[in-house]
């Protein structure tokens, strides 16, 4: 037991220990300067392929810059982001299968290409991703940007909150799907991001939406007060991360149309209903 707390120590040192343009695109992401940090990385990883300190970081900074181009560009050209995001995630899991940001980063990639070509098409994908993020919380990672953007294990916590959220409840889909939705355990993921940095903006928005979707499907009119509440709280905090700029913008509409707020997310609102896919 002493031999493997003391192994886990030196691999938390270890993964501290960044070279000068790991560090670099770590302060850019900080400042915000999104494509600063796909540049640097882009032309580190070119150079030093087996970085695996790289590789995760620009496999998130490739999906968080598909995110921004979701407010300006049809989703056939944001696809190729996550397509390639994806790929360096599962690298990361060949080189090092015990750091769980390979795992995390290769779920959010496929979730989002799915949200972006529409949830019940891609119901096939949902197990993969469950049991990706899952994995993902079985391993000793830690990480914590400096200004909160980003954090393991709350980005785990945001990707299975917001599954279990927008992913389909009803009977059918676990046949179809390997699993299906859950508002209650969205609700408890995001307790647990907010938990883990409650002045993160994307996590007090986030558990807002969760409990609205919960007040709605369970006629529960305390989960949609306290719902406004944080999303009223998260719409006071600063915004200045680009993802975050984007979240304190779609606050005033999520309010708008709390009623549909198990749909949402940032790039688009799904119906996920049972009579919605029997259209297809």
């Amino acid at each position: 037991m002493l031999l493997l707390t003391a192994f886990a120590l030196v691999r938390m040192a270890l993964a501290q220990e960044l070279c000068a343009e790991v560090q670099n695109a770590e302060d850019l992401g900080n400042a915000g300067d999104l494509e600063g940090v796909v540049r640097v990385l882009e032309a580190h990883v070119i150079a030093h392929p087996d970085d695996t300190e790289a590789l995760w970081r620009l496999s998130r900074a490739l999906y968080e810059k598909g995110e921004v181009l979701a407010q300006s560009v049809p989703d056939a050209e944001r696809l190729p982001l996550y397509v390639r995001a994806g790929v360096l995630a599962k690298k990361v899991q060949t080189l090092d299968p015990e750091n769980g940001q390979g795992y995390l980063w290769e779920g959010a990639a496929i979730a989002r290409a799915a949200t972006a070509k529409g949830v019940l098409a891609s119901l096939f994908l949902a197990d993969d991703v469950e049991d990706l993020w899952l994995k993902a919380l079985t391993t000793d990672t830690k990480y914590r940007m400096a200004t909160g953007i980003s954090s393991f294990p709350g980005d785990v916590y945001n990707g299975l909150g917001q599954f279990y959220r927008i992913m389909p409840d009803w009977r059918a889909v676990e046949w179809i799907a390997g699993t299906r939705g859950d508002i209650d355990k969205s609700v408890q993921y995001f307790r647990l991001m907010v938990k883990d940095d409650p002045s993160r903006l994307e996590g007090n928005k986030e558990l807002g939406v969760a409990l609205l979707c919960k007040g709605y499907k369970q006629d529960d009119d305390a989960a949609k007060a306290e719902g406004r509440i944080w999303l009223a709280k998260a719409g006071k905090m600063p915004a200045s991360y680009p993802t975050d700029v984007i979240d304190s913008h779609q606050i005033p509409i999520i309010l708008s149309r709390e009623s549909e707020a198990c749909g949402y997310s940032r790039d688009g609102w799904e119906d996920t209903s049972e009579k919605a896919y029997a259209k297809k």
